[in-house]
């Protein structure tokens, strides 16, 4: 378990995103996975917001300069 957290340490970033009324549930499913990087001090971004699972693409809008920024941190210029 131990490798496990040290990896997902070297990452440049999670982003973790759920409607708080997912129709699948999953986001009692984020919630613990947000509470468990946060306990092992594993940096990450978690947001939840006022819909479901569907017809979200508005959230690419939030998530995906999140994404860039931990890929341009990668690229070597």
């Amino acid at each position: 378990m131990q490798s496990c957290r040290a990896n997902l340490k070297t990452l440049k970033g999670i982003f973790i995103d759920c409607g708080w009324r997912d129709q699948y549930r999953l986001h009692y499913g984020a919630r613990i996975l947000s509470k468990r990087l946060a306990e092992a001090r594993i940096p990450h971004r978690y947001e939840e917001f006022d819909d479901t699972h569907s017809s979200v693409d508005y959230r690419m809008d939030v998530s995906l300069p999140f994404l860039y920024r931990g890929l341009e941190a990668l690229s070597v210029l």
